[in-house]
């Protein structure tokens, strides 16, 4: 739940909004009010005071909205590429987490890494020399999994 939805109010409340509903809910909430179940007061009056400190400050308000704004972005960029995924393969699965599995076939992994790698993990063999050096245009690797050069460029000398 957002920090407005806590207190709330809309996005664009004012100053004065802000505070009238922090009173309002503080009152309600505040665990010497609430001697019935002080557990659920006290967790309430902290969501309650960490929303109105955030939002009764201009500066932190503006981080918050920034912070809000992204994260709405990226659920919608998300929702939209899983969506647009699925529809072009028609193979979109729902797997037991409920996440989307478009195309991945988890029974058999190594097909899947072969098919994104160029490389078969199993029998070690190339399966796609243009995935497979992706990083070297001159040099031709048997294993992708030599870390080899990578190695020498970071220590700055050459394993024999």
């Amino acid at each position: 739940m957002n920090y407005y939805e806590i207190l709330g109010v809309d996005r664009q409340a004012t100053a004065q909004e802000i505070k009238k509903a922090y009173k309002k809910l503080a009152k309600k909430w505040h665990p010497d009010l609430n001697r019935d179940d002080p557990k659920t007061a006290e967790q309430k009056m902290k969501e309650i005071n960490v929303a109105y400190t955030t939002l009764s400050d201009e500066v932190a308000r503006i981080d918050y909205n920034k912070k809000l704004d992204a994260e709405k972005a990226n659920s919608e960029h998300s929702t939209k590429t899983k969506k647009s995924d699925a529809h072009k393969t028609g193979t979109a699965k729902k797997s037991s987490t409920g996440t989307s599995t478009a195309g991945v076939n988890f029974k058999n992994i190594h097909s899947s890494f072969e098919t994104f790698f160029g490389f078969n993990p199993k029998t070690h063999e190339v399966t796609n020399e243009d995935k497979l050096n992706t990083f070297s245009a001159n040099k031709k690797k048997k294993n992708p999994l030599d870390t080899t050069d990578f190695f020498e460029k970071f220590m700055g000398f050459k394993v024999k």
